[in-house]
């Protein structure tokens, strides 16, 4: 029995030899060779913002802009209904904003321009 298990053992080496050749795969010396990935590039600082220009204060407006919940806010307050205050600039309150500008003599454009942001803001309730 012991003259089996010398080439018992050769026979299992060479299985496990060429069960993991199979899995691997095939090289071919016609084959290009993939070339290595370019080093990681370093990120560049983003720019620093240019400063804006100070606006002269008039009357503690600011002109920078107005959030639609602020907007809503507002023409709720002035009278000028847009209903629930939900932050969707929706039909209602377009209309509103309208018929705000046209009483304020603004263009009534429906969009919240800088003129409209501070007249809102600057409004006696």
């Amino acid at each position: 029995m012991r003259h089996l298990q010398k080439p018992l053992g050769m026979l299992f080496v060479s299985a496990l030899f060429l069960a993991g050749c199979a899995g691997a795969p095939e090289t071919s010396s016609d084959a290009p060779r993939a070339t290595p990935p370019p080093p990681p590039s370093r990120p560049q600082p983003a720019p620093s913002p240019t400063p804006r220009p100070a606006q002269p204060d008039s009357g503690g407006s600011n002109a920078e802009g107005m959030t639609v919940f602020e907007l809503q806010e507002r023409l709720n307050e002035l009278g000028y209904k847009v209903g629930t205050v939900d932050g969707v600039m929706g039909p209602r309150t377009v209309d509103a904003l309208k018929k705000y500008q046209g009483d304020n003599k603004l263009n009534p454009s429906g969009a919240v321009d800088p003129d409209t942001i501070k007249k809102l803001r600057a409004a006696i309730k």
